[in-house]
């Protein structure tokens, strides 16, 4: 699969999983703005943005469900090896 691809499937799957997440510092509405992975597909970097609440706390809530994330996104996104999730601030993009 083309990395575009990997890229789109997780921000997809990422964007459903999230918004199933029952923790108070996950605000009702979070943006999934992008995913980037690594050439070897080891690991994704995955930039989030909320309208409300405080980012790092959202941050600090989705490396806390790290794991139920990365299930999930072994579940639904089809790859011989998933790769490590990491979470940071829409605003520390480097586009």
């Amino acid at each position: 699969m083309k990395p575009e691809q990997v890229q789109s499937q997780i921000t997809r799957v990422l964007g459903d999983a999230i918004a199933g997440l029952r923790d108070p510092r996950v605000p009702m509405i979070v943006t999934v703005e992008r995913v980037t992975v690594t050439a070897d597909y080891g690991l994704a970097r995955v930039y989030v943005s909320a309208m409300t609440g405080n980012v790092d706390d959202l941050v600090d809530a989705l490396n806390h469900a790290r794991g139920h994330l990365q299930r999930q996104v072994a579940e639904h996104v089809r790859m011989r090896r998933t790769p490590t999730l990491e979470f940071h601030a829409a605003s520390e993009a480097r586009w």
